[in-house]
Formats: structure tokens, sequence, C-alpha cells
């Protein structure tokens, strides 16, 4: 926030209050931005309100939330009354989420400019704070047209809502020059707030996660200018500021300190690192302390949940790498890795039991969160280990591992088939007419229902072979299209 302009605008309220308060600064832009769209800003209040005396009746009427902290005007009633109370109930999940009382000490006004049917701006939802009459005053503006993204209005809700709690008890007239929160500190607020209320997508944080992708805590709160990052370089930023938020509210008296924090940063001159510090002691011992609490609250937030099912192909991919066995060869002096699918092997290494029991833990958490057709494979897995383990001899239990990599080579093909179908369905049949889709549709459908039995496609063969692996039996042969499949790829990677 810039307050070079604070004197100039001070004088020009007492001349022309009106003027004075289009002319404050706007929260979250570069200065270049702000210039611009204070012009703008007077140019449309000098048309839209001439004098205090022609005022309209809808601009007079307003509507006050429950909590009696948003004022809401120019707008329909119904429209301005559904506002306020969204408004109140982001207020009251940020009081949740930082353990605030629910009390405030400067109103926010959210005004509405224009109708949903006028043209859709570049920036339509904006953040404002002015003095009127030695107070600070909070404002959104919304410009309706297009309609309001809500994700818009709940970062602007939440900005304003931080801002109003740091500032609270601070003389206007002791205000600096440049003032601002750091937007770190506001964007991972929004974010943590998001993801504690499942509004996140857990997969982006993998995603991110496995790549390698996500900023450092010390690069993060460097970042100077985070606005004018790309947009895939900006969800990257959003997401890394969240994750450090989380990191900090974890700790023991965490979200105390946060607030504590929050409290003086609008003000604050310090380094961020110092800042954070100075409120998380711990730091000051270890400075590398924050890294790792970010890192593994990234790991944290990046493993699937007790509902949250994997696809066969994550589930083949997790087996592997649960049934890889890493161990230090004392003669080679060296770490190596074993599959447990060579029991073999595993028995000549010394102290192997000690070694597989990470291993058979690592199975069980697995079971929980596989694709379903999985679970009795990894089970089956960890029967064998299990006799393994009480003594029994690898020649009784090498040979039935055979079927279980046979049935997740099953899997694997006809997810493979699956995932392949569905490419080349999707790039075939893009830009089609609607109609010839929606025949597709109900033809699936149909197959899906067994209204008829239809003709032979490679949906038909797929679904049939999902449905067939769901039903087998016990020491059953696997459907015959499987294995052909299968023989294929054998027979395929053999000449690679």
């Amino acid at each position: 926030m810039n307050f070079r302009r604070l004197p100039w605008t001070l004088c020009l309220l007492l001349l022309c209050p009106l003027s004075a308060q289009e002319a404050e600064p706007t929260t979250g832009l570069t200065p270049e931005e702000q210039e611009a769209d204070v012009q703008r800003m007077n140019a449309e209040a000098e048309v839209a309100l001439p004098s205090a005396t022609k005022r309209t009746e809808r601009e007079d009427v307003h509507v006050v939330s429950q909590s009696r902290l948003f004022s809401v005007s120019g707008g329909d009633s119904l429209r301005m009354g559904a506002i306020a109370t969204h408004a109140d109930d982001v207020y009251k999940k940020l009081c949740k989420f930082l353990r605030l009382n629910e009390k405030w000490e400067n109103n926010i006004s959210i005004r509405l400019l224009g109708q949903h049917t006028d043209a859709p701006r570049l920036n339509p939802i904006r953040t404002r704070i002015s003095i009127l009459d030695g107070k600070p005053h909070f404002q959104i503006r919304i410009y309706p047209g297009g309609g309001i993204d809500l994700a818009r209005l709940d970062n602007a809700i939440v900005a304003v809502l931080l801002y109003e709690y740091s500032l609270r008890g601070v003389d206007p007239g002791a205000f600096p020059e440049d003032m601002s929160l750091p937007d770190w500190l506001v964007t991972g607020i929004q974010q943590a707030m998001a993801w504690r209320s499942g509004k996140v997508d857990r997969r982006l944080y993998r995603s991110l996660f496995e790549r390698a992708e996500m900023l450092s805590p010390e690069e993060m709160i460097s970042l100077r200018e985070p606005w004018k990052l790309d947009a895939a370089s900006r969800q990257v930023y959003e997401v890394s500021c969240g994750v450090l938020i989380l990191s900090l509210i974890d700790r023991e008296g965490g979200t105390m300190q946060l607030t504590n924090l929050l409290a003086e940063a609008a003000l604050a001159d310090d380094p961020p690192v110092e800042m954070i510090t100075a409120h998380f002691h711990e730091l000051g011992v270890d400075a590398s302390l924050l890294s790792k609490w970010w890192a593994i609250e990234l790991a944290n937030l990046a493993l699937p949940r007790a509902s949250e099912a994997m696809t066969p192909l994550e589930s083949e991919k997790q087996l592997v790498e649960a049934l890889r066995l890493v161990y230090y060869d004392a003669e080679l002096q060296a770490t190596r890795s074993l599959s447990l699918d060579n029991m073999y092997a595993l028995v000549e290494i010394p102290e192997w039991r000690s070694l597989l029991q990470p291993s058979l833990e690592q199975l069980v958490k697995l079971s929980h969160l596989c694709f379903p057709g999985y679970r009795p494979i990894i089970v089956e897995y960890c029967r064998l280990l299990s006799e393994l383990m009480s003594g029994a001899h690898p020649d009784t239990l090498q040979d039935r591992l055979g079927p279980l990599r046979e049935l997740r080579e099953a899997y694997y093909a006809a997810s493979i088939r699956g995932r392949d179908y569905l490419d080349w369905f999707e790039i075939t049949y893009l830009g089609q007419e609607n109609r010839r889709s929606f025949d597709s549709y109900l033809e699936t459908l149909r197959l899906l229902r067994r209204e008829d039995a239809g003709a032979e496609t490679p949906v038909s063969r797929y679904l049939e072979d999902i449905e067939a692996l769901y039903h087998l039996g016990e020491n059953q042969p696997l459907p015959p299209s499987l294995r052909t499949e299968i023989q294929r790829r054998r027979h395929a990677s053999k000449k690679k």
C-alpha cells in the first residue's frame, strides 16, 4: 500500500470530501497501476456522483450484515443481502482459523458499481483503504459486469479483514507513507483457509511435490513482486505460501504466534525472516528449522487421504516402491535395492527380518489407499511375507507369487488400454457435433446397463475385461483377452 499522497489527500478532503475518498490508494497494485486506477476512479466518481445532493435513492440504500461489520450498498436488496451474508461467513471462517474473537473496530464497506449486464472489467474487485474523519475506512469495490467471481471476492474479503485486524488501535496520523501487509502472509492465510475448508485439490500439492517445483520459504517470502509472475508460477507461489502458514500454525502455540506477527506486520520494517523469527523463537536457535517445518508440512499435505482411492496405474507404481527393499551391502560397502518378489535373494541378506518390517507397514498403509482391485493383491503379499518371517521356506512361497505378478500385469494392461482409448476418443471426437457426442454417451450407458449386447467395440472389450477382473475368483485364470494382451506386450518388450 502506498500512502505517499496522504498529505495531499487530507488537504483535499477538507475541500472536497467525495473526491478525497476516491483518490486514496488501492491495495495490491503496483505504483503505476495505482496512479492509473486513481485517475479512472476519479473520472468515474465525477460522472456517477457529480455532487452529494444528486445521489440516487439506490446509492443511499445499504444492507448491514448480521455481525454489523459489513455494509453493502449500490445493488438490489436481494443481492446486497446475499453479499453481506457471504462476507459474514468468510469473517467467521477467518476467526475460526486464527482463533480470534469475533470483534472489530473498523467497519468494512462493500460497494456495487454497475449492473451485471455491464461489460466485464479487467480488475472487477478492488480493495481500498482511505482516511475519513481521522479514521481508516476499508472498502471493497465490486464491478458486477459479467457476474461476480466468488473466489476473487473471498480473497478480497480476507485481505481487507487482515488489514483491519493489523491496523486496530493504530493512530491514522501515524501511518507511514509506504504501508502494506506482506503478500506472502495474506496469500498464505487465504490458501491455508482454503485447504482447511476442503476447497483445495490435494493432487495439486502432490503433483508439485513430486516434480520438486515448490518455492523454498526463503525464496517465497523474499519475492518482491509476486503479482508479476505468470499464471503457472503464481500458482506455485500461492501453494508454497499456504504450506508455510500451515507449517507455522501447526507448531505448539503457533496460532497465537502467527496472530501476534499479523498484528505488527503492516507497520514492520524488518526483513521477512527476521519478522518470523521474532515471533517463532525456535528459529533464532536454528534458522534451518523453517525449511524443515515447511518440507514436512508439504509432505503431509501431499499424502493421499484414507477416503481417496488411487487409480490402477498409481497403485502399481506405489506397490513397486513398497516392494523395493533398500539395504546396505557390507561387502560392497554400498547401498543396494532388491525387489521382495525375489524371496530367495531376500533371505540371503543379513538381518533381513528386521529390514522387512518397514516394508510390511508400508504395504498395509497402501492397502487402504490403493485401487480396490489391488487390495487383495497387497493383502496376499503381506500374507506371504509374514509366512516367510515365521519360518516358511521360499520354495513353498515363490510359486504363489506368479499369479500375483500376472494379475498385476493384467490390471496394468487394462488400465493402459483404457487410458489410451480415452485419449484417442478425446482427440478424435473433440470439436465434433454435439449430437454425435450425446449418442456416444447414450451408447456407453446402454453398455454399462446391459440393455442390449451391442456391437463389439474397444470400449465394450475394455469394460468386459475390467468386470472380469472384479469378479475373478481365487486361483481362476485370467480372461483370454487379457492373456493375449499380456503376451503381446511381453513379446513387444523382448523385441526392444
